[in-house]
C-alpha cells in the first residue's frame, strides 16, 4: 500500500548563517517531505536516465572558461589549460567576411559562408577565436549553449552542437555579433590526466575545474555577423520617468525584494507577469502607459506630456488598484469618446470606467459569468467579434497551483497534452458598456480545457468576422474560426488541427501578423526554446515506451517559437525552422513591429523566467530531466509526476530556471528569413522580461518601446528608437458604424517599393496593448499609390492621394485629416547603461496581526520567560546571534533603552539563535539589563520558520530582526539590520488602528483593493513547523486554516498533514470532514482508507478505495491501495487485476510492481516474484520493502549468498529500514554464522532499543 503524502524527512544543506553579501542571515537547515527526496537527489545532473545532461554542462563550463578569456584584453589571459587533446584539429572558425554598415543601412548582416574542413591546429583555432573580438573595447555577451549532444558510436568521444553568440563594443558605441552554430567533439579523460585550470561555474552549477573532456574537433556549421555604427535603441527611462516619483520609486525594487518586505496576506507570488498597455487616457492626443503590478502595489498611469516624458498621475486618476494585475487594457468600451481600462486581476476582471481627462471608477458587476472562474486570470484580449459595433473580451485563464489541496485539477497532465485546465471565457458587450458571458452561446465551451495563456484577435481568413487564436501552456494552440451570424448567434469552431497550427509548445504568446508582405495574416506563436529539453528529449532512454508521435511532442515543445505562413485557402506552412525564428528562449510576448522602417516585420522576444543569485544552479535541465520526463501519457491521479512538480516548485521559492535569458530581437531579411541581431541593437535586454509595447513616444515616426520585467529593476524600461528615419506614415482610426476604436480594422499600403498591411489590435503577444496608431515604414518608397483601410462594420475606404511622412486621422466614412511628422533632433538623452536597485523599506507593518508563536524559556539569568507572560502589554523580541556584529551592536542598543521602553510599557526580550554548544559566546555577548534568553534548537527553529512565513518569498531571519508584539501576543510590526528605540516606541502607541489605517501603513504606496484582501493561509506554516517536528504549534497552525477557511481542499490538506505526522485520529476526523463538503474528493477517501486499512478496519478501508475509484476511475493510487486490502482479505486475483491496471496507467510505479511480487511468491512462482520486485528496484533503488521481499525469494530458490548480498548493501543505503536488519541478522543465524548475525542485531537495537525481533534474537543467540 501506499499512502499518499505520508513522509519523512531529510535535512537540506543550508548554512544556519550566512553573510555572502550584505547583512548576516538566520537560516537553518529545515527538512523536506520524503515523498520528495527521490527528486531531489538528482538536482545535479548525471545520476538519473540522462547521463549526458553531466556531459552538456561540463562542456557548457569549458566554454565559460573561452568565454572569460575572450572577455579579458589580449595579451593579459591565457586559454583555459589542457583544453585541446594533441591530435586536435579545427576549421576556419572567422567568418569568410565582415558585415559592413552605412548611413543607408545602419544595420549591415552578413552570412558567411562556413568552411568545416578540420584542417588547422588549436593555435590557428584560437586566433580565428580571439579574432572575432578584435577591434572591441568591450565583449558584452560571450554565450555558448550546448543544444545537441550524443556519444560517437564506438568509441567514448561526443558530439556536440553548440549555439554560440559573441557581441562586442568598440569606441562610440559601434557594434558587432556573431551568432552560430559549431559542431564540436570532446573525449573524456580521466579526471587526474588534465591540468584542472581555473574553477568557472556554467549556469546550470557545473564547474569547469572538475571536468576532464577535452577537444579533439571544432568547426563551425552557420555563422552570420551584424554590425552597427552605434546601438539603434536607447534606454531613456531615467528621462522618461521622473525618478523622484512614486512610480519611479516603485519600479526601483525588484519584484523579490518587494515579496520579502509585505505582509504576504497582501501579496501573491513575484513571478513578474505583468504587462504594460498604451492608450490615451485624458484624451489629449498624446498615449499614456498603464503598468500592471503585483497584488500590494498599485498599479501605475503614466501621462504622456508630449515631450518625450511621463508623469505619475496614478493617485489622481483613481487607477492605482493594488489587485494582483496580470494585464490590462485601454477601450472604449461605453462608446462614448473615451479610453476606459479593463483589467484582467488574478481573481476577476475589471472595468474601470473613464468618466472624462483621465478619471476612473470602477464598475461593479461590469462582468457577469455564467459560472464561477476556475483559474486566475493571465490575460485578455478584444475585439468586436459579433461586429455589433462594441468591443467584447476574451479572457484566458489559468491554474498556478497544482494538487487537490488547492482547489484545482491538479497537474499539467500529460505535460505535451494537458487538457485539465480552466476554461477561457468570451465576454459579449451587451451595448452598454457591460460584458455577459457568451462562452457557450458561440460554441467555445467546447474543447476548452486548456492552461490559456494569451489570446490574439484577426480576420485570418478575410471574411469580414475576426477570428480568434489562443496560445496554451502544456499543449497545443486553439484557433478559433469566426462562422458568422447563425440563427441569430455568431458561433465559432476551432480549425487549428486542420489549419496546420496546433503548435505542440509551451504556448505563452499569441500574435498576428504579415510577414512577407502577401496581404495575408500569418501567425507567431511564443513557446519555449530549451536546450536541455532538446537534449533530454532527443536522448533514447526519454519516455522510452512512448509512441514515436507523442516524443515527437515532446520534442517539439522544447523547439521554441512558431511562425506561420498563411497559404490563402485557410491552412498555414510551418516555416519556423526554416525562417530561423524558433530560439526565443523561454518566449513570453513574441510580437511583430517594424523597428527599421524598410516596411518589413521584424520580431521582438521578451524572454527569461525566474533569476536568483549570481551563480546560482538553474534548474531547467533539473525541469526536463525529472519534471517533464515522468508525465504520463494520460491523465492520471497520484502519479509521481505530482511530487515531482511539488518539487521543482519548493526549489524555486529561491531558485532559478531559464535564468540570464536574453531578449531577441529578429529582423526580417524581406525574403523569407529572418536574423538574430539582439546584440548589435540594444534590445537585447537580460531582466527576465514579460511584454512589451510599441508606440511612437517621439512621434518621429519610428516604433519605441515600453518593456515591462518586473521581476528585477527597473520594472518599466523606456527604449527609444534611434534607427536613422526613413519614409513612413502614421494612422489613427475612429469607429462610427464600428466601434470607436476601431480594433479589428485593416490597413493596406502599396507604395512603390512595399506593399504593407497593418492591423489595429487590443491585445497580442502576451499582457501587452501597442498603440492603435498604426506605424507603416516605407523603405524605399518614394510616393504612396494607395492606401486601403477595412473597417470592422465591413466598409472599405481607398485613397490614392496620401503624403508620405505625415500623421493621418480618419473617421470611418470621411477623409483623411494629416499633419507633419516630426523629424529631427532625439528628445532626450539616453539613460545609464545600469541604474542600481532602489534601497526597499527595512520596515513591515502587518496588516493582520500574526499569533506569535508560544514559547517558555529561561533567561541567562535563570529567570523563566514566556509569551504568555508578556500579554497585556506591547512587547519587543529581538532575534540575534553573538556571532553576527550587527545584530549584537542592535542588541547593545536595545540594552540602552530598556528604561525608555520599560516607561513606555514595552517589556523587550532578546532571543539569541546561536547554536545550544554556543552558550559562551552568547553570555560573552549579551548586554547587561535586558533578558536574553538563549534559544533551544526547537525555539530557533520554529522563530526562522514563523520569520520566513510572515513573507510571500519565505526569507530568511535577517540578523539583527525584531517583532512588535501587540497585547495579545500578536506580531504587528517587523524591523530589520536596524532597531530604532524611538521607533519602536512610536509605533507600540499606534498599535491599536481601525482597518483602513492598518491596511495603509501596511503597505509602501497608496492605493485601492477592490477584492477583500484575503485571511492568511496558514497550511504552509503549519507544515513547516511540523516538518521540524514542532507539533504544538503546528496544530495551533491547522486549526487557524480550517476554521479561516473551512473548504474541502483545506480540510484534505489538513488530513494530509496529520496523518503525516501521526495524528492519526484528527487526520480521520479532518478527511471525513472535507468528504462532506466534497463527496467526490478522491484524494480524501483514498487516504482516509489508507488509515483505515493501516488500523485493520479493512472492509471500511475497501469502501473508501472503491468510492476513490468511482470518483476517479484511473487513479493509480487507489487501484493499488484497493488491491493491496483485497490481498490482505485472501483475493489474490483480483488484487492482481487491480495492480496490472495500475501499472497500465503507471508503468512507473514500484509499489504495484512490489505487489505483484508478492502475489508470485505467494503463489509459488518464485521467478515471476523475483522479475517483480527487481522492476520495482530498478525504478526505486533504496525501496526497503522490494530489496527485502527479493531477498527472502532468493532465499526460497536456495541463494541465500545472494539474498545476504543484497541485504548488506540496502542496509548500507538505508539504514533506517529495520526489516532488512532482520531478516538479514536471521539468515546469518539459521546458517550457523553467529557472530555476523549479531552484528546485524546489534545494529538494529542501536537504532531502536526496543525492537520485538531483535530483542527476541538476541535473548535466543546472545551470550548467556
Amino acid at each position: 500500500m501506499r499512502p499518499r503524502h505520508l513522509a519523512l524527512a531529510l535535512a537540506l544543506a543550508i548554512a544556519p548563517v550566512a553573510a555572502q553579501q550584505g547583512p548576516a542571515v538566520y537560516q537553518p537547515a529545515l527538512t523536506t517531505p520524503e515523498s520528495l527526496v527521490p527528486f531531489l537527489e538528482h538536482l545535479e545532473a548525471g545520476k538519473d536516465a540522462f547521463p549526458l545532461e553531466r556531459d552538456a554542462e561540463r562542456i557548457e563550463a569549458r566554454l565559460a572558461q573561452l568565454g572569460q578569456w575572450l572577455r579579458a584584453p589580449a595579451g593579459r589571459a591565457t586559454p583555459p589549460p589542457g583544453l585541446f587533446a594533441p591530435e586536435f584539429r579545427g576549421g576556419r572558425l572567422r567568418p569568410d567576411a565582415d558585415a559592413t554598415p552605412s548611413d543607408a543601412e545602419p544595420l549591415a548582416i552578413h552570412r558567411a559562408t562556413v568552411d568545416a574542413t578540420p584542417r588547422q591546429d588549436a593555435t590557428a583555432t584560437l586566433a580565428d577565436l580571439r579574432s572575432l573580438v578584435g577591434g572591441a573595447t568591450r565583449v558584452t555577451v560571450a554565450e555558448f549553449i550546448v543544444t545537441a549532444i550524443a556519444p560517437v558510436e564506438g568509441g567514448s568521444d561526443l558530439r556536440a552542437d553548440v549555439r554560440f553568440e559573441i557581441v562586442t563594443e568598440a569606441a562610440g558605441g559601434a557594434r558587432r555579433a556573431h551568432v552560430g552554430t559549431w559542431r564540436m567533439l570532446w573525449r573524456r579523460q580521466a579526471a587526474g590526466n588534465a591540468d584542472r585550470g581555473s574553477r568557472i561555474a556554467s549556469p546550470t552549477g557545473a564547474t569547469a575545474g572538475d571536468d576532464a573532456s577535452q577537444l579533439v574537433q571544432w568547426v563551425a556549421t552557420a555563422h552570420t555577423v551584424t554590425r552597427s555604427a552605434r546601438p539603434l535603441f536607447a534606454d531613456v527611462t531615467t528621462h522618461a520617468i521622473d525618478q523622484a516619483s512614486a512610480a519611479a520609486r516603485q519600479f526601483a525594487v525588484p519584484l523579490d525584494t518587494w515579496m520579502s518586505r509585505l505582509d504576504s496576506v497582501l501579496t501573491r507570488d513575484s513571478n513578474g507577469h505583468h504587462g504594460v498597455s498604451v492608450g490615451d487616457a485624458d484624451g489629449d492626443g498624446f498615449e499614456d502607459l498603464y503598468v500592471a503590478q503585483p497584488s500590494g502595489l498599485p498599479n501605475r498611469l503614466l501621462r504622456n506630456k508630449g515631450d518625450g516624458t511621463f508623469e505619475d498621475v496614478t493617485d489622481a486618476s483613481g487607477a492605482g488598484l493594488l489587485d494582483d494585475t496580470a494585464q490590462s487594457l485601454f477601450a472604449d468600451v461605453d462608446s462614448d469618446g473615451d479610453q476606459d481600462l479593463v483589467l484582467a486581476t488574478s481573481l476577476r476582471p475589471l472595468l474601470l470606467r473613464n468618466e472624462g481627462r483621465g478619471r476612473f471608477v470602477v464598475v461593479d458587476g461590469a462582468f457577469t459569468f455564467a459560472s464561477p472562474l476556475q483559474g486566475v486570470l493571465t490575460g485578455v484580449t478584444m475585439a468586436d467579434y459579433d461586429r455589433d459595433g462594441h468591443l467584447d473580451a476574451y479572457l484566458c485563464v489559468y491554474s498556478y497551483f497544482f494538487g487537490a489541496g488547492e482547489d484545482k485539477a491538479g497537474t499539467p497532465m500529460p505535460y505535451h497534452d494537458a487538457r485539465n485546465g480552466p476554461p477561457g471565457v468570451l465576454f459579449r458587450n451587451d451595448g452598454t458598456g457591460r460584458f455577459v458571458d457568451a462562452t457557450a452561446e458561440a460554441g467555445l465551451d467546447v474543447g476548452n480545457d486548456r492552461y490559456h495563456f494569451a489570446g490574439a484577435w484577426a480576420d485570418f481568413d478575410e471574411d469580414g468576422w475576426p477570428d480568434l487564436l489562443v496560445a496554451n501552456d502544456f499543449g497545443t494552440k486553439n484557433l478559433y474560426r469566426n462562422l458568422g451570424r447563425q440563427g441569430g448567434r455568431v458561433r465559432f469552431e476551432d480549425v487549428a488541427a486542420r489549419a496546420g497550427v496546433l503548435d505542440h509548445g509551451a504556448g505563452m504568446s499569441a500574435a498576428f501578423l504579415d510577414y512577407d508582405n502577401d496581404g495575408r495574416l500569418d501567425i507567431y506563436t511564443g513557446n519555449m526554446w530549451a536546450a536541455p529539453g532538446q537534449r533530454v528529449t532527443a536522448a533514447p532512454t526519454f519516455m522510452p515506451d512512448a509512441p514515436a508521435d507523442v516524443r515527437e511532442a515532446y520534442r517539439r515543445h522544447a523547439r521554441g517559437n512558431g511562425l506561420f505562413r498563411n497559404r490563402g485557402d485557410g491552412t498555414f506552412d510551418d516555416r519556423s525552422v526554416e525562417a530561423g525564428v524558433t530560439m526565443g528562449r523561454w518566449a513570453w510576448a513574441s510580437d511583430a513591429l517594424d523597428v527599421d522602417g524598410d516596411g518589413w516585420q521584424d520580431l521582438y522576444v521578451a524572454n527569461g523566467m525566474l533569476s536568483r543569485g549570481d551563480g546560482d544552479r538553474d534548474l531547467e535541465s533539473y525541469f526536463w530531466r525529472q519534471v517533464v520526463a515522468r508525465s504520463p501519457l494520460t491523465r492520471i491521479t497520484g502519479a509521481p509526476y505530482d511530487d515531482a512538480w511539488r518539487a521543482i516548485n519548493m526549489r524555486l521559492v529561491h531558485g532559478s530556471i531559464a535564468s540570464r535569458q536574453r531578449n531577441v530581437l529578429y529582423r526580417n531579411d524581406r525574403a523569407g528569413r529572418f536574423d538574430d541581431v539582439s546584440g548589435v541593437t540594444g534590445l537585447d535586454l537580460d531582466q527576465d522580461g514579460r511584454s512589451f509595447a510599441s508606440l511612437d513616444l517621439d512621434r518621429d515616426g519610428d516604433p519605441d518601446l515600453a518593456i515591462m520585467a518586473a521581476r528585477q529593476a527597473p520594472h518599466l524600461r523606456i527604449v527609444r528608437n534611434d534607427h536613422p528615419a526613413r519614409p513612413a506614415i502614421a494612422l489613427r482610426l475612429v469607429g462610427t458604424r464600428s466601434n470607436r476604436d476601431a480594433i479589428g480594422a485593416r490597413v493596406d499600403v502599396e507604395a512603390d517599393a512595399v506593399h504593407v498591411t497593418r492591423l489595429v489590435q487590443a491585445g497580442s503577444g502576451f499582457l501587452s496593448q501597442h498603440s492603435r496608431e498604426v506605424l507603416v515604414g516605407l523603405g524605399a518608397s518614394r510616393a504612396i499609390r494607395k492606401v486601403v483601410v477595412t473597417w470592422p462594420s465591413g466598409l472599405r475606404q481607398e485613397f490614392t492621394d496620401v503624403a508620405i511622412d505625415a500623421r493621418y486621422r480618419l473617421v470611418e466614412g470621411g477623409a483623411l485629416e494629416s499633419t507633419p511628422m516630426t523629424r529631427g533632433a532625439s528628445m532626450a538623452p539616453p539613460s545609464p547603461v545600469s541604474a542600481a536597485p532602489a534601497a526597499p523599506p527595512t520596515t513591515t507593518w502587518f496588516y493582520r496581526p500574526v499569533p506569535a508563536p508560544a514559547f517558555t524559556a529561561t533567561d541567562l539569568t535563570g529567570t523563566t520567560r514566556s509569551l504568555a507572560a508578556l500579554q497585556g502589554r506591547p512587547a519587543l523580541l529581538v532575534l540575534w546571534r553573538a556571532d553576527a556584529a550587527a545584530s549584537v551592536r542592535a542588541v547593545a542598543e536595545v540594552a540602552s533603552a530598556q528604561r525608555r521602553l520599560e516607561a513606555g510599557g514595552i517589556t523587550a526580550i532578546a532571543i539569541a539563535l546561536d547554536p545550544p554548544d554556543a552558550g559562551a559566546r552568547v553570555r560573552a555577548a549579551a548586554p547587561a539589563g535586558l533578558p536574553v534568553v538563549h534559544a533551544s534548537r526547537e525555539l530557533a527553529y520554529t522563530w526562522a520558520i514563523t520569520w520566513r512565513h510572515l513573507f510571500m518569498n519565505r526569507p530568511p531571519v535577517p540578523l539583527p530582526a525584531a517583532l512588535l508584539l501587540d497585547g495579545s501576543g500578536a506580531i504587528v510590526r517587523a524591523w530589520r539590520d536596524t532597531i530604532d528605540a524611538d521607533a519602536v516606541l512610536r509605533d507600540a502607541a499606534a498599535i491599536e488602528a481601525p482597518d483602513e489605517a492598518r491596511l495603509a501603513r501596511a503597505l509602501p504606496f497608496g492605493g485601492t483593493f477592490h477584492a477583500k484582501v484575503p485571511m492568511r493561509n496558514w497550511l504552509p506554516y503549519g507544515s513547516a513547523l511540523l516538518d521540524e517536528g514542532l507539533e504544538t504549534e503546528a496544530i495551533a497552525a491547522f486549526e487557524r486554516a480550517s476554521q479561516s477557511s473551512p473548504s474541502a481542499s483545506i480540510l484534505y490538506r489538513l488530513g494530509t498533514l496529520l496523518a503525516r505526522h501521526g495524528q492519526r485520529a484528527r487526520a480521520r476526523q479532518a478527511f471525513e470532514s472535507a468528504l462532506a463538503l466534497d463527496p467526490k474528493l478522491a484524494e480524501a477517501h483514498n487516504d482516509l482508507g489508507t488509515l483505515l486499512a493501516q488500523d485493520g478496519d479493512l472492509p471500511a478501508a475497501v469502501a473508501r478505495f472503491k468510492q476513490a475509484l468511482a470518483a476517479t476511475p484511473d487513479y493509480p493510487d487507489a487501484l493499488n491501495n484497493l488491491g493491496y486490502a483485497l490481498l490482505l482479505g485472501g483475493q489474490p486475483e483480483q488484487a492482481r487485476a487491480l495492480y496490472e491496471r495500475a501499472l497500465q496507467l503507471q508503468p512507473d510505479f514500484p509499489e504495484a510492481l512490489n505487489n505483484l511480487g508478492l502475489i508470485a511468491g505467494r503463489a509459488g512462482d518464485l521467478v515471476t516474484a523475483e522479475r517483480r520486485f527487481r522492476e520495482a528496484l530498478a525504478r526505486r533503488p533504496a525501496y526497503g520493502e522490494a530489496a527485502n521481499n527479493l531477498a527472502l525469494a532468493l532465499v526460497a530458490q536456495g541463494r541465500a549468498a545472494d539474498a545476504v548480498t543484497l541485504l548488506e548493501d540496502l542496509v548500507a543505503r538505508v539504514p533506517a529500514f529495520e526489516d532488512a536488519w532482520v531478516t538479514l541478522a536471521k539468515l546469518h543465524l539459521s546458517a550457523g554464522r553467529t557472530a555476523e548475525g549479531l552484528a546485524a542485531v546489534q545494529r538494529l537495537l542501536q537504532r531502536n532499543p526496543t525492537h520485538p525481533v531483535g530483542v527476541a534474537l538476541l535473548r535466543e543467540y546472545g551470550p548467556r
